[in-house]
């Protein structure tokens, strides 16, 4: 593309400070001169030209320009994560019942991961994790800082002192490029809601499954309560208390009727002595007859006397043996009554023991019912904490997808401009050109070729006559030095450019450098020294 005429251009030279001198056209030429060959030593100087870089400004998204560079050495290559991988995500949720729902999440956290065998890093479409991200030409947020200081000082300007760069961008070319960025971006960001849905697509499943563990924790709890319920209420220490004394009240029964019976023996002891008594007393009531007696011989009565007196003796002795016999029964009655206590006592004694063993019982099987229960329970929590855990970070994946699709974004969005007051940015599409010296010298010993650039900077006194405008210029150079290095295209670009208009050979050249000097001289910026030292790198000329 060949240009003419006047073009818009940046300045070369920047003040410092409002104090620091404008440069024109010798004095600017002879301070460049003595920029670019101050230190080279045992070299020929081939050619020297002032070259116009090709920038095409265009409109980006909203209220914002992108810069494109002509040349090409500037593009934004890299990667943007892409959109999440949704049928299958899909296809996962609908087929829970193939594996269980923790593998189910776990599956799905692979997916997102992108750690799965289908996965793929990069590539040019949809199912990797990042794709492919090139747009030739485009500036990055580094240089175009620089740019910016530069922007609000383009003046147009004829260009007949210039050799313009060529350039294989075309305003066709441009536009399309434009159009990637800003689709670009837009992708980006659609991306980012894209994953954002993904939440609510596996929340939607997730949700359905915590409802149906909710139901099984409250079905477990009802169940085991009645359990517990109906184990409790067989026995507790209050029945056990109450049938105590149910029993004890039984067993007092016993003892009483026991010991009434051992009454009623004890009794027929009695009755037998009584019987004995009886027979004896029937027999002697005879003899207290007084007044039968009376009517009778004493000595007829003292035989009967005698006799009667004998039978008591012996009837009495018999009585006392058979009271001993009777008393001795007594005894073993007695003992009776102390075996119908303590029968009592171990009767009662059994009872407890019974229900004591039924109450540990009835313990025992609660603790089983309340251990099932808290197995159930705690089985169902960890399942629920298990899924609420990765769905957790599962959120967690996602949202860093939702930032990270928006930094991205973000990032590719600084690589613009904000549009300003400046004149370039009322205009949709705009050619600019930045000012750049090459220098193409040989060494006299190896006959090796070398290029030398001055970008555009800062003007300042005599003790610092040139600074870069940013380390991005820095970055520039060395960059430009690969190109040129690997590629004979751009090469061949700044050689035939350069060459094409090279300073040096117009005859009056000396003559403008000595007239820049002058110049210089009386701006302050140059000394004797470095007067001499201009002149001395004159004779380098070839």
């Amino acid at each position: 593309m060949s240009i003419h005429g006047n073009q818009y251009l940046m300045p070369f030279f920047l003040g410092k400070d409002p104090n620091s001198p404008q440069l024109e056209e010798n004095d600017e030429l002879a301070l460049v001169f003595y920029l670019l060959t101050k230190d080279l030593e045992n070299v020929k100087i081939l050619s020297f030209s002032k070259l116009l870089w090709p920038l095409l400004s265009i409109q980006g998204i909203i209220s914002t320009h992108v810069i494109l560079d002509g040349l090409k050495i500037f593009s934004k290559k890299g990667k943007f994560s892409n959109p999440p991988r949704q049928p299958l995500i899909g296809h996962i949720l609908r087929n829970v019942e193939d594996r269980s729902q923790i593998e189910l999440l776990k599956r799905i956290i692979d997916v997102l991961t992108y750690q799965d065998k289908e996965a793929e890093e990069i590539g040019s479409g949809e199912e990797s994790e990042f794709q492919t991200l090139f747009i030739e030409g485009l500036i990055n947020p580094e240089h175009l800082n620089s740019l910016i200081k530069l922007i609000p000082h383009i003046d147009y300007l004829p260009i007949t002192e210039y050799a313009p760069l060529d350039t294989g961008l075309t305003t066709e070319n441009a536009l399309d490029l434009s159009e990637q960025y800003r689709n670009t971006i837009e992708t980006m960001k659609g991306n980012s809601l894209r994953w954002k849905t993904q939440i609510q697509l596996i929340e939607n499943e997730v949700n359905k499954w915590l409802t149906n563990i909710t139901a099984q924790l409250k079905d477990v709890e009802l169940r085991f309560s009645s359990q517990l319920s109906k184990t409790s209420s067989i026995i507790d220490n209050d029945q056990v208390k109450e049938q105590l004394k149910i029993e004890n009240d039984k067993i007092d029964q016993w003892k009483v009727n026991e010991k009434k019976k051992i009454i009623e023996n004890i009794t027929v002891l009695f009755k037998t002595a009584e019987r004995n008594l009886h027979e004896m007393v029937k027999k002697t009531r005879f003899f207290t007859q007084e007044e039968y007696l009376r009517s009778k011989i004493f000595e007829d009565l003292v035989l009967p006397f005698e006799e009667h007196f004998d039978y008591m003796r012996k009837e009495g002795k018999a009585f006392l043996e058979n009271i001993e016999s009777l008393y001795k029964k007594f005894e073993d009655f007695k003992e009776q009554s102390h075996k119908i206590d303590a029968e009592a006592e171990d009767r009662l004694k059994r009872v407890e023991e019974e229900l004591q063993i039924q109450l540990k019982d009835r313990d025992n099987q609660l603790t089983i019912i309340e251990k099932e229960k808290g197995e159930k329970i705690n089985i169902l929590k960890d399942w629920q904490k298990d899924i609420e855990n990765l769905f957790h970070k599962i959120k967690e994946i996602i949202q860093n997808k939702v930032d990270n699709c928006l930094q991205e974004a973000k990032d590719l969005t600084n690589w613009s401009i904000k549009d300003t007051q400046d004149e370039l940015f009322s205009k949709p599409i705009q050619w600019i050109y930045m000012p750049l010296y090459a220098m193409f010298v040989e060494d006299k010993d190896s006959m090796e070729e070398k290029i030398y650039f001055l970008f555009p900077g800062y003007i300042g006194g005599i003790n610092s006559l040139y600074e870069y405008i940013s380390d991005s210029f820095i970055t520039l150079k060395y960059m430009l030095n690969e190109k040129l290095e690997e590629d004979m295209k751009i090469r061949s670009n700044f050689e035939f450019t350069i060459e094409s208009k090279n300073l040096i050979k117009d005859p009056n050249f000396d003559k403008k450098i000595q007239m820049g000097m002058s110049i210089l001289r009386n701006k302050g910026l140059v000394n004797d020294l470095i007067e001499s030292q201009i002149r001395a790198k004159l004779n380098l000329l070839s």
